[in-house]
């Protein structure tokens, strides 16, 4: 909610004995400020921009299909750092495992963390098998334990119920 709190009181003296400030607003515009700038602040909230400057988790898979299980995943990852790259091994055709091409997986990625716009991004991956590191240079590396019916939740059913004609 936007609030625009850029008066002091209105022109009818029983309207502002009735009035109550919101507790909550997303946005509090005052009487400071070009319009532009209100705008401005406005659309950051309304349509946020991936930061990347900003701490970001990393989440590696094939994603073939994307399912709720890699939504609940990323959810998490998304409450603990505040943003997340969602990157995609681009595996398409490679066996019956990777049927979906990249543009794909990520419309299904994006459609069904669109509540989240702006603070994930999909890229595409070659087939990373191996990640390796270093000496530590700061990255947190863990595993995210989700809810047993969720952590159960297999691409391979998942797969094989989107191919049955029956």
């Amino acid at each position: 909610m936007i609030w625009l709190d850029r008066i002091q009181a209105g022109p009818f003296e029983d309207t502002n004995r009735l009035f109550m400030p919101p507790e909550h607003y997303d946005l509090r515009v005052t009487g400071n400020g070009a319009p532009e700038y209100w705008a401005e602040q406005a659309m950051e909230r309304l349509r946020p921009i991936f930061d990347w400057q900003r701490p970001t988790a990393l989440f590696i898979g094939r994603y073939q299909p994307f399912h709720d299980g890699h939504r609940a995943l990323i959810a998490e990852g998304l409450k603990r750092v505040g943003q997340v790259c969602v990157a995609v091994r681009d595996t398409h055709g490679i066996d019956e495992k990777s049927p979906y091409e990249f543009e794909y997986v990520k419309a299904r990625i994006e459609h069904a963390l669109r509540e989240y716009e702006g603070r994930f991004i999909v890229i595409p991956l070659p087939n990373i098998t191996n990640v390796f590191y270093g000496r530590d240079v700061g990255y947190a590396v863990e595993r995210i334990e989700l809810d047993h019916s969720v952590q159960n939740i297999s691409a391979t059913d998942l797969r094989r119920r989107i191919s049955a004609k029956n």
